[in-house]
């Protein structure tokens, strides 16, 4: 993901140990009944929109078909998550998370051709997970997402790389992968793979939504000028930091520059507290502003 978190994802981890442990515990009634605790489970904690109870919205989230489907939901929950809660918050990133998957079982019946009359049940946390991309998406518009793989013959490894999209392409083609299953399971009148296509694109439109609101609220900053200039005089100076760093680093915060500073005391501001995680940076021969969050946490040069 190329980021590098600053405080422990707590929420992350929490959702990620529940989601888990209802997968264990599901088990191991499973195996103690025999098999018949399987038909308890999906009539009161998954989503079956024809007459499912009220809680369903919130338990449907938690429940998986198998090991396949959690590992695959909370590794993908693990990456997007924790960058998300780091950057606006546990309490938001959480309201936000429940929120979405709230919206993307909305939208995976709407998308459903017999809507709330459906008897398909429905249990998984990747709708709630497709928002935490979507809110991703959003919040590091310029980052890049990097990929590994490798390819093997009758397990023998013949090969490995890795490559680097940005995060706006990689999202986006996803997301018009299951647009188009979600749209092609509507007109066919019954669902494609057994995927809730419908819950991942609500689930990612419901975190860009999210996202967009919280920004329209809080007061998005200004934009910076294309040029500080080199050092502007509006800026105020700090003495460079104990480690001999020359400052070089300006900031732009909400509506207000300053600056310069060393890498150090970027990454202590950022540490506190005291500076915005949404701030924007430049440096002498960068053709634009970046994001503050692309320096957290770096190596001293």
């Amino acid at each position: 993901m190329n980021y590098r978190t600053e405080r422990l994802p707590v929420v992350t981890f929490t959702i990620i140990g529940i989601n888990t442990l209802v997968y264990l515990v599901s088990l191991i009634y499973f195996f103690g009944t025999g098999g018949g605790s399987e038909l308890w489970i999906r009539q009161y904690l998954w989503l079956i929109p024809a007459k499912s109870f009220f809680w369903t919205y919130l338990t449907s989230m938690f429940v998986h078909a198998g090991i396949l489907h959690l590992l695959g939901n909370m590794i993908f929950l693990f990456l997007f998550g924790s960058c998300v809660e780091d950057i606006i918050g546990r309490a938001r990133f959480l309201a936000f998370y429940l929120l979405g998957g709230l919206a993307a079982e909305l939208v995976y019946i709407a998308a459903s051709p017999d809507h709330f009359s459906s008897s398909i049940p429905m249990g998984g946390a990747s709708g709630a997970i497709s928002a935490a991309m979507g809110m991703y998406l959003l919040l590091r518009t310029q980052a890049d997402i990097e990929f590994k793989y490798f390819y093997w013959l009758f397990f023998i490894t013949l090969g490995s790389g890795e490559f680097e999209l940005p995060a706006w392409v990689a999202i986006s083609f996803w997301f018009c992968k299951d647009l188009f299953w979600m749209v092609l399971g509507y007109l066919a009148h019954e669902p494609i793979g057994g995927v809730a296509f419908g819950a991942h694109v609500g689930g990612l439109l419901a975190g860009l939504a999210l996202i967009g609101i919280n920004k329209m609220f809080t007061g998005r900053q200004a934009t910076p000028p294309a040029d500080p200039g080199y050092p502007p005089a509006a800026m105020t100076a700090l003495t460079p930091a104990a480690t001999g760093e020359t400052p070089t680093i300006y900031v732009f915060e909400t509506d207000k520059q300053s600056g310069p500073y060393t890498l150090t005391q970027i990454q202590q501001m950022l540490a506190r507290g005291s500076l915005s995680r949404e701030a924007l940076y430049w440096s002498e021969g960068m053709a634009g502003w970046e994001s503050i969050l692309d320096l957290a946490g770096q190596p001293i040069a």
